[in-house]
C-alpha cells in the first residue's frame, strides 16, 4: 500500500464547503483530494481564499482556453452588456450572433454551405446533432464509441461509453445506440498491434481492426447501414484518456459514411478551438465532418455551444427533410453578451494562442516523454498541442493496471497524483481507466510547463519509492 494523506483543509475553507455540502446538488463530483476553494484567478494561476496559488493545468476541463478572465475578453463583455443583455437569439436579430456564427463558419472545417445553431452547454450541442440527423435522414440507429464522453443528459450518457456510473439507474436510455471500440491501441481490446491491424481496405482506404469490426461484423450482423442516421465521434477522447487514434480512423469513417448516406458527426468540445494546435483536432487529419460540435473553450468561460453542419442537413429551404422552425431552440443560445465574448475569445485565439499550443505543447510533450524514460509507471505519452495525456502502469512491460485502490484509505492511483500535486501547488486531473490529463490554458508560458512538469516528476518519484 501507498502512503498517502490528503491534503489538508483550512478552518476558512472547510466552512465554505461544509455549506456548499449541505444545500447543492450531491451528483458532483468534487473529491477530498482537490479540496480548493477559490476567491480569483488570472492567466494560469488560480487563488484560493487562503491567498495559496495553484498552477492551473485543467482549466476549469479545457474550458479557459484564453487563460482565466482574459482582458480582451472583459473588456467586450463590460462593452457588450451596457448595451444588451439578453432577447433571445431564436426570436429576434442582433450582430454579435451574427458575426460569431459568421466566424465559426469560417474556421470549421468543410468547405460547403454552413449553418450554426447556439445552445448552452456541449450536451445541448449533443442533443441539436442527434435531433438533425435523425429529422433528416429519418433513420433510428446511432453509432457512439466506447470510451466516449458526451455529456449527462439523456441523449449525452446514452451516447457515451466512458465510465459505468455516468448510466447507472437512468433506464431506459435513448433505443437503438451501439457502442464500438475506438482505437486505443495502447490498450486494444482485440489485442492487435498498430500498423499491423491493418489488414485490408474498404473502398481504397485502409481499415483499421476496430473499424473492421463495425463495418464487417456490426454493421452486417446487428445493423442494415441504411438504418443508421449518424456516427458520433471525438476526433481525439477526452474523457476517455487524451487518446489519439492513428490517422487512418477518421477517413475510413467519412468514406463509410458518405457511401451510405450516414451524418458523420465530430464532437470536438474538448479537442476543438485550438487545443490540439489548430482550430479542431480533425484539421491534423484533413476529415472534415457533416457537423462539428464546439463549447468549452468558445466564450473563455462564459456557457455557450456551437452546432455547425451542412445548410443540406439545417436549413429549411434547402431540402425538406431538414427541421421546421420553431422545431428545436434555445432561450439563452447567442445571447449577445456571450457572443461578444465568444468572439474576442477567437480573436485572441488566432492571434496568439493557437501558435502558442502548438509551440508550448511541443515542449511539454517532450519533457513528459523524457520523464516517461525516467519512470516506471508512466506507460506512454500522448496527445496533441496541449491536449496531453499520460498513461498511468503498475508495470510497464505487462502494462498491468493500478488496482482499484492503493492506499489504506481507499484511494487509487490518480488520486492519489492529482492530490499530491495539488498540495505542491498543481491543479491536474485524471482521464479513463488508468490516465492523467493536462489541459492547461493555451497562454501557458515554457516556465508553467517547466514548473508542472518538475511538481509531476517529484510526486511520481515519491509514489515509486514507496513501491520498491
Amino acid at each position: 500500500m501507498i502512503e498517502y494523506k490528503s491534503p489538508e483543509i483550512s478552518k476558512r475553507a472547510r466552512a465554505v464547503i461544509d455549506r456548499d455540502q449541505r444545500i447543492m446538488f450531491g451528483a458532483h463530483t468534487r473529491t477530498s483530494e482537490i479540496p480548493l476553494v477559490v476567491d480569483h484567478a488570472q492567466g494560469a494561476k488560480v487563488t484560493d481564499i487562503d491567498g495559496k496559488t495553484y498552477l492551473d493545468f485543467g482549466a476549469g476541463f479545457a474550458v479557459v482556453g484564453t487563460g482565466h478572465c482574459p482582458p480582451d475578453v472583459i473588456s467586450a463583455v463590460e462593452k457588450q452588456i451596457r448595451k444588451l443583455i439578453h432577447i433571445s437569439g431564436s426570436d429576434f436579430y442582433y450582430t454579435p450572433q451574427i458575426e460569431l456564427a459568421e466566424k465559426l463558419i469560417k474556421i470549421t472545417p468543410g468547405d460547403y454551405a454552413k449553418r450554426v445553431y447556439f445552445g448552452s452547454s456541449g450536451a445541448e450541442a449533443v442533443e441539436a446533432s442527434l435531433k438533425i440527423a435523425r429529422c433528416f435522414t429519418r433513420r433510428p440507429r446511432m453509432i457512439s464509441f466506447l470510451g466516449a464522453f458526451h455529456g449527462r443528459t439523456f441523449a449525452g450518457m446514452t451516447m457515451s461509453g466512458s465510465k459505468k456510473v455516468q448510466r447507472a439507474h437512468f433506464s431506459g436510455l435513448i433505443p437503438e445506440v451501439y457502442h464500438v471500440p475506438y482505437p486505443y491501441c495502447y490498450r486494444c481490446v482485440f489485442d492487435k498491434k498498430y500498423p499491423d491491424c491493418i489488414t485490408h481496405e474498404y473502398n481504397g482506404v485502409p481499415l483499421l481492426h476496430c473499424v473492421s469490426y463495425l463495418i464487417d461484423v456490426i454493421l452486417e450482423r446487428l445493423i442494415a447501414p441504411d438504418d443508421v442516421s449518424l456516427i458520433m465521434v471525438e476526433p481525439i477522447q477526452g474523457e476517455g484518456g487524451y487518446i489519439v487514434p492513428p490517422k487512418e480512423f477518421l477517413p475510413a469513417l467519412r468514406t463509410f459514411s458518405d457511401d451510405h448516406g450516414i451524418i458523420l458527426i465530430f464532437d470536438e468540445i474538448q479537442s476543438g478551438l485550438g487545443r490540439t494546435g489548430k482550430w479542431f483536432a480533425c484539421d491534423h487529419i484533413g476529415v472534415a465532418p457533416d457537423i462539428t460540435l464546439t463549447a468549452k473553450a468558445i466564450a473563455s468561460g462564459f456557457p455557450m455551444s456551437a452546432t455547425i453542419g451542412k445548410a443540406a442537413l439545417m436549413d429549411p429551404g434547402v431540402d425538406r427533410r431538414a427541421w421546421v422552425p420553431g422545431s428545436h431552440g434555445s432561450t439563452f443560445g447567442g445571447n449577445p453578451v456571450i457572443s461578444a465574448a465568444a468572439i474576442a475569445t477567437l480573436k485572441l485565439l488566432e492571434e496568439q494562442y493557437i501558435e502558442n499550443a502548438r509551440d508550448i505543447g511541443s515542449f511539454l510533450k517532450g519533457e513528459l516523454n523524457a520523464m516517461m524514460d525516467r519512470h516506471e509507471i508512466i506507460g506512454e505519452v500522448r496527445g496533441l498541442g496541449l491536449m496531453l495525456g499520460m498513461e498511468l502502469v503498475k508495470n510497464k512491460e505487462t502494462k498491468e493496471f493500478f488496482p482499484s485502490q492503493v492506499t489504506k484509505e481507499g484511494k487509487n492511483i490518480k488520486e492519489v497524483i492529482t492530490g499530491e500535486c495539488f498540495k505542491r501547488g498543481l491543479i491536474i486531473y485524471g482521464a479513463g481507466i488508468s490516465s492523467l490529463r493536462m489541459s492547461p490554458p493555451l497562454m501557458i508560458t515554457k516556465d508553467d510547463a517547466s514548473a508542472a512538469v518538475k511538481i509531476l516528476d517529484e510526486v511520481i518519484s515519491g509514489i515509486e519509492e514507496q513501491m520498491k
